[in-house]
C-alpha cells in the first residue's frame, strides 16, 4: 500500500502530518516521493502499523530495454 492509499483509506493528510509532527506540505512531499530519508520511511512504516512498506516508496516496474 502506498502512503497516498493509506491516507485516503484511513486518515487525512492533516491528521497524519500531526501524528508525525510534520507539516501538511511535508507529507505531500513524502506522497510524491520527495525528501525521503531512511529514517522518514521507517517513521511512516511505524506510524501506519506496517501497512505502508518501505518498498512502496520505490518504483519497482521495469521497462524493457531496446
Amino acid at each position: 500500500m502506498t502512503l497516498e492509499d493509506y491516507i485516503h483509506e484511513h486518515t487525512t493528510v492533516t491528521a497524519f502530518a500531526a501524528m508525525l509532527g510534520k507539516s501538511r506540505a511535508q507529507v505531500h512531499r513524502y506522497m510524491r516521493g520527495e525528501n525521503l530519508s531512511k529514517s522518514v520511511i521507517e517513521e511512516i512504516c511505524r506510524a501506519t502499523g506496517g501497512a505502508v512498506e518501505p518498498k512502496s516508496f520505490f518504483n519497482t516496474t521495469s521497462e524493457s530495454a531496446v
